[in-house]
């Protein structure tokens, strides 16, 4: 092999997780699925061919979509009938409860899950973020519909920012070699945390204990993964906010 078709296969340095295809132009996201590309060390073209065979797999994007929009749609259907019927049933029942209203906001989260997690290949530090927000929504949507009184702030929702941590300690174990991928969704739940504190300092909850627990895990947490991560830690934050 020339030099210089080495050092042109060695320009290739990211390749799709989704799709298992070799980006040549060095995309941040994959054009075909919109996974977030992954890193190379730079292969030959011996490694490529030994990898991929003579051409790189080029997925059913397309057809896959059309069957996931049509099992979407049906999806949609039949939890817009059953909520009607919650309705009916709630209004033509003796109960003085809108309880229909929670199966409405819990149906809206179930579908809402489904259309990100099936629609988008995003990877799974966005898909486990919109998660921990829609659950939050559907918590703090339940104690609002039952008098609000405070749980949702007070408890339920800063356990699911530490179930969060917990969930990329697990997902950086598991994908070693792309840990700072997560780290983005380190930076969220040290914010979300924040934000339960500031709600504390305005008066509108009473109990400090959990948010400032939730604060303290991610913050230190995150900050642990900026200190050891060094280059890998700069260069992710680079790339995601281009600075």
């Amino acid at each position: 092999m020339t030099t210089e078709k080495t050092n042109e296969y060695k320009r290739i340095t990211t390749r799709c997780p989704q799709c298992r295809i070799i980006l040549f132009d060095q995309p941040e996201i994959c054009p075909l699925c919109q996974c977030v590309i992954e890193e190379t060390e730079g292969d030959d073209e011996a490694h490529i061919r030994d990898l991929f065979g003579e051409n790189a797999p080029y997925p059913d994007i397309e057809g896959r979509r059309k069957k996931m929009r049509l099992a979407l749609k049906v999806v949609l259907f039949i939890f817009v009938v059953a909520e009607f019927l919650m309705i009916m049933i709630n209004r033509l029942t003796a109960v003085n409860y809108p309880w229909s209203m929670i199966t409405g906001v819990a149906l809206l989260y179930i579908y809402l899950s489904l259309m990100y997690w099936i629609t988008y290949d995003s990877g799974f530090a966005s898909k486990v973020g919109l998660q921990i927000v829609l659950t939050s929504c559907l918590l703090f949507a339940i104690d609002y519909f039952n008098g609000m009184r405070g749980w949702s702030l007070e408890w339920a929702i800063p356990g699911i920012i530490l179930l969060g941590d917990l969930i990329v300690a697990v997902l950086m174990l598991i994908n070693r070699s792309r840990w700072q991928s997560y780290l983005l969704l380190l930076l969220f739940l040290a914010i979300f945390s924040f934000i339960l504190i500031i709600l504390y300092l305005c008066g509108v909850i009473s109990n400090i204990l959990m948010p400032l627990i939730c604060e303290a895990v991610s913050f230190l947490y995150l900050f642990v993964m900026i200190l050891f991560g060094e280059r890998k830690a700069e260069h992710e934050f680079s790339r995601r906010f281009h600075i």
